[in-house]
């Protein structure tokens, strides 16, 4: 009876065994096919990546729902990768690790686990992210996708790259252009100065009209006023950037009415006014745009131009 119950008690263990064995593996058909799928990922082969989904399947990253088809995540995986010169998942003893289990309701799931490293390609910059996906198969084909990794370093990095690609090389380069704008064009005159410091598309506006647009815009546009007081100048009170590629300047204008200007006789008086720009620079640290605000009523009064009562 001993002899019978011993052996009883190996047959259950025997059978507890193969039935584990079938539960939980490392080495399967499907672990292959997920491993397909892998290589042609870091390929980029994504004709081939897209065999080894069902038609159907349905694929989900860092979520739970409204699974995307493997069409439109091969699209998203795509432009993230556009951003990188390299990227593979690293490999060493214990990575990329790969198991499949059965579930108690007879699913076959493939795990994988990676640690993936890419390069982005506009600073070289070197990221680690951990990767967890789990693959569903049905006869030999995934038919559900689900994937976790934290992109918020990507993220971060790309994010600070956009911003270092929106600003001019540094705020004293912007500085810079503006004393020579000042000083050599508005000051002297000297419109030889402008194709350094102008970008191609510039507009200027004067309280929210626009008035000159182009190198060549903005001196037709100062002619009148060069004419009109021949030691015309601009002396900068207080300048200072503020949001990014922005500047702000507080000026004041001042000068002798020798000269014709806009059809007025010149009268000898002497004008002094104060105004506002704003001044925003390109990427290429050029100035794209000028907005500037002043009292021309104060100008046109010092030189003895009144308004006159509209006729009813």
């Amino acid at each position: 009876m001993k002899k019978f119950l011993l052996i009883g008690l190996a047959a259950i263990l025997i059978t507890a065994c193969e039935k584990k064995t079938k539960q939980f593996t490392m080495s399967s058909s499907e672990i292959e096919e997920a491993k397909a799928l892998i290589n042609d990922y870091q390929k980029g082969d994504w004709e081939s990546w897209a065999t080894h989904y069902a038609d159907t399947a349905k694929i989900y990253h860092n979520t739970w729902k409204n699974g995307a088809s493997a069409d439109e995540t091969a699209q998203s995986l795509k432009a993230i990768l556009s951003n990188l010169s390299s990227y593979h998942f690293e490999v060493d003893k214990d990575l990329p690790w790969y198991e499949m289990v059965t579930n108690d309701k007879g699913s076959t799931w493939v795990y994988f686990w990676g640690n993936w490293i890419g390069e982005l390609a506009a600073n070289n910059k070197k990221l680690e992210i951990p990767v967890h996906l789990a693959f569903k198969f049905e006869d030999g084909k995934i038919t559900r996708e689900e994937g976790f990794y934290n992109l918020s370093e990507f993220t971060a990095a790309m994010q600070q790259i956009e911003k270092e690609n929106a600003m001019p090389a540094d705020e004293k380069a912007m500085m810079d252009k503006i004393n020579i704008f000042v000083s050599e064009f508005l000051n002297k005159k000297d419109a030889s100065v402008l194709p350094d410091i102008l970008a191609d598309n510039y507009v200027k506006t004067v309280s929210d009209e626009k008035v000159a647009s182009g190198s060549q815009g903005l001196v037709e546009n100062m002619n009148p006023l060069f004419a009109g007081f021949p030691d015309f100048k601009i002396t900068l009170l207080h300048k200072s950037s503020f949001w990014e590629n922005n500047v702000v300047l507080h000026w004041q204008l001042t000068g002798t009415n020798t000269g014709e200007f806009n059809g007025i006789p010149a009268t000898g008086k002497k004008v002094k006014v104060t105004g506002m720009s704003h001044i925003g620079f390109n990427k290429e640290g050029k100035v794209a745009m000028e907005d500037v605000y002043y009292d021309n009523l104060s100008l046109m009064t010092q030189i003895g131009q009144t308004l006159s009562t509209p006729s009813k």
